[in-house]
């Protein structure tokens, strides 16, 4: 971040939906699993684009979330599967960030042992990402004596007031506060302004594209809003739902062409 913005990935989840993920009777993380290529791909796509970090395929795989499909036992191998394949995906010279949704809060403990098997796994950061303040806060305490890696707090919204809440995560060790699964650049934006107000912290953005069915941004769209978020002090930047490698070739391109 101190040689300049770092791009990172597009979203994940509604990709894997577009090559026939059927949320009813699957999951995004078991896919680590039993279509290893296909995530493999992504990662690459986005890694051909321009993306400095790719975020692991691990948004629901702690133990709250994945006990609730029997697949309990499967914890640590679906995690250490989805670093490896990032890592593949972004060889010696790109980044890793270890993503940790918030079903992991629901169970005590969840979020720890999955950020410890993340940790050991090799990523080079921790990310928890569409958070509330109370879940990033909890998260933040369960690791915050475990791993020395940056951590990225990122928040669906941020309550007021914002310059508390993002005190709050920073005393708990966030390295760099966000937003992200925002619909859309320009409330994105607007939420960005008001937090780069209320902290010195770098910030994180990752915004999603819209509603499927409804008329996504495009990846010009968010191309034309880089200047102002790496003014509001933007150093990670990519795309949540609805987002694919076009949007963060178009990132890319906006940042450093």
């Amino acid at each position: 971040m101190a040689r300049g913005p770092v791009v990172l990935d597009a979203g994940f989840g509604t990709r894997l939906i577009a090559l026939g993920l059927d949320l009813a009777n699957d999951d995004p993380a078991f896919w680590n699993l039993s279509r290893p290529d296909a995530v493999l791909s992504l990662h690459g796509r986005d890694r051909a684009a321009g993306a400095a970090a790719v975020v692991t395929n691990t948004f629901g795989a702690n133990l709250a979330w994945l006990t609730r499909w029997g697949r309990q036992d499967d914890v640590e191998s679906i995690n250490r599967r989805a670093v490896a394949l990032a890592r593949e995906a972004v060889g010696e010279h790109g980044l890793v960030f270890g993503s940790i949704g918030p079903t992991a809060t629901s169970v005590a403990g969840a979020a720890r042992a999955q950020a410890a098997i993340l940790a050991a796994s090799g990523v080079d950061a921790l990310l928890f990402e569409t958070h509330r303040l109370d879940q990033a806060e909890a998260s933040l305490r369960a690791v915050r004596d475990l791993v020395t890696l940056p951590v990225v707090a990122s928040l669906v919204a941020w309550p007021e007031p914002v310059a508390d809440s993002a005190r709050r995560l920073s005393d708990l060790g966030a390295a760099v506060l966000g937003v992200n699964c925002v619909l859309g650049m320009v409330p994105a934006l607007a939420a960005i302004e008001t937090l780069a107000r209320g902290t010195n912290l770098p910030l994180f953005v990752k915004p999603a594209a819209g509603r499927p069915g409804e008329t996504l941004d495009s990846p010009a769209d968010f191309a034309r809003a880089v200047p102002r978020l790496l003014d509001f002090g933007v150093r990670l930047l990519g795309g949540c739902c609805g987002t694919t490698d076009a949007h963060v070739a178009a990132l890319y391109a906006a940042c450093y062409d």
